[in-house]
């Protein structure tokens, strides 16, 4: 059964790639039944980094775990509703599933270390177009996200970000170095005084809510942990948290009640800094 999973998984690959960052491979999938439920999804390892209908009238439909009732997608709809233009960063660009977002006069940052994920994102071979339909304007900052962060703060200050969104720890190997209390601080510097951090936990083999739990008290935010199940069709299951400094930040995302993200804290965690982290405490 194992053996046929995995055959069945690598045959619909259309292209694939390999660099210093891993292999890359973009395959067809089935959103859903319908004849019209075609799409393309790029995966690294077995981890899927983005989902696109192949449907030219649902290109700009958001998917996966991006979808409009995710935690990200209901802070960046709830956004999108305020007056103004918004600045958004974006920490993993994959597809670039969330410039679906994007609004005129918005500016969507997108920071990404892989420079094969940004081509197949800028539509290599034409299979992605998340960016190039964007009606935002959208930059791509290549290189370490954190590093990249702290270069900005001491060139430019900080972004004031309305939302920032770090969705990357849902592969094999989290980085670390993004979860930390120094990470912490740096997102603070570029979020904007109501801006909301959001964090995609969605993983397998971690739980990380006590960590970011953790995090968020010591930064003095609150937060909101948002298990969304999906459509079934076209959106994935996802684990998002939310974090601002302002609980009545949040309370404008949703007129649903979410639990309170303090309510996953792990007195006996110890806090995760860039001198100590463990991984094997949050296996599940």
């Amino acid at each position: 059964i194992v053996r046929s999973s995995v055959t069945a998984f690598y045959q619909a690959t259309l292209a694939a790639s390999r660099n210093f960052y891993g292999a890359l491979r973009v395959q067809t999938m089935m959103l859903g039944v319908s004849p019209g439920g075609e799409a393309y999804r790029l995966v690294h390892g077995t981890t899927i980094h983005g989902v696109q209908y192949v449907d030219p009238a649902l290109r700009d439909v958001p998917t996966s775990y991006f979808g409009p009732t995710s935690g990200v997608g209901m802070a960046a709809t709830s956004l999108r509703d305020a007056a103004g233009p918004r600045r958004i960063g974006v920490l993993g660009l994959g597809i670039g599933t969330l410039a679906a977002y994007g609004e005129p006069g918005d500016v969507m940052r997108f920071y990404e270390i892989d420079p094969q994920v940004i081509a197949y994102a800028e539509g290599e071979a034409g299979y992605f177009s998340y960016l190039a339909e964007c009606a935002a304007d959208v930059e791509i900052v290549v290189g370490d996200a954190r590093l990249s962060l702290e270069r900005e703060l001491d060139q430019d200050g900080g972004m004031a970000y309305d939302l920032l969104a770090v969705d990357v720890f849902s592969g094999d190997s989290p980085p670390v170095h993004l979860l930390t209390r120094e990470a912490f601080g740096v997102y603070l510097a570029h979020l904007a005084p109501d801006g909301i951090l959001a964090m995609n936990i969605s993983t397998m083999y971690l739980n990380l809510k006590p960590v970011v739990a953790g995090l968020a008290k010591d930064a003095g935010l609150t937060g909101i942990i948002v298990e969304d199940m999906g459509d079934g069709v076209s959106s994935f299951p996802s684990r998002w948290v939310l974090m601002a400094r302002d609980a009545d930040v949040l309370s404008e995302v949703s007129q649903t009640s979410y639990p309170d993200l303090q309510g996953a804290a792990d007195p006996d965690l110890r806090l995760w800094t860039d001198d100590y982290s463990n991984l094997i405490e949050v296996m599940h």
